[in-house]
């Protein structure tokens, strides 16, 4: 059964065509499907059943389940790094402490449009011994871009002096991710009595708090 919080889901905007509409359909379905059954628990064959395709039409938009796995996560994680890497640079103080709270204001944003993130990450985590190096690989590289735009923050945020200059750029970046997913997990796991908005709102002004340069 798909989660409720994804059916309440406002569908993510269609990345550009590769051969027309048909194989976004089908990452469409192909998201709900994992989402619902995890990675092992879906099938090409249950991809089509759902799409209202045959397995033929299928096979012509993608060779096999990893392509089709490959393609959701890209569609997915793409949204969520264009998003932050958009941010507004910031070049004063006041403009950097502004920015990082937009950090956690567009990140709450993007769960609630697409909260299929937070069950895509548990399904690599409870299934990694059964995914494919391939897919492996590719969540890996993923996750670290992610890891990179969040680097890029916390050393602007030193270098403009609004962060501790001894902040450990690499343990602070983990801090983020971390906090961002725990609440995103509970958000997943509550639904609407957890809110997600305030709760990331809070943990930013924390963060700022302890990092901050005038402590």
């Amino acid at each position: 059964m798909i989660p409720k919080a994804r059916k309440q889901a406002t569908r993510v905007s269609s990345v550009p065509r590769r051969r027309g509409t048909l194989d976004q359909v089908l990452i469409t379905t192909a998201m709900d499907l994992f989402a619902s059954y995890g990675y092992r628990g879906t099938s090409l064959a249950r991809i089509a059943r759902a799409a209202g395709v045959t397995k033929g039409a299928l096979y012509w938009h993608f060779a096999d389940k990893e392509q089709f796995f490959l393609a959701v996560a890209d569609r997915v994680l793409r949204e969520w790094s264009d998003a932050i890497v958009q941010l507004r640079k910031a070049t004063t103080i006041d403009e950097f402490r502004t920015e990082f709270m937009e950090l956690f204001n567009i990140s709450a944003l993007l769960n609630e449009k697409n909260p299929w993130v937070s069950r895509l990450l548990m399904i690599i985590t409870l299934e990694s011994h059964r995914i494919s190096p391939r897919v492996l690989r590719a969540m890996r590289r993923a996750n670290n871009a992610q890891f990179e735009n969040l680097r890029q923050v916390v050393a602007r945020g030193q270098n403009l002096g609004a962060l501790d200059r001894e902040l450990d750029v690499e343990w602070a970046s983990t801090q983020i991710w971390a906090s961002m997913i725990g609440l995103q997990l509970l958000w997943y796991l509550h639904g609407p009595r957890f809110d997600l908005k305030r709760s990331f709102r809070r943990q930013g002004r924390e963060l700022l708090r302890l990092w901050g340069s005038e402590k």
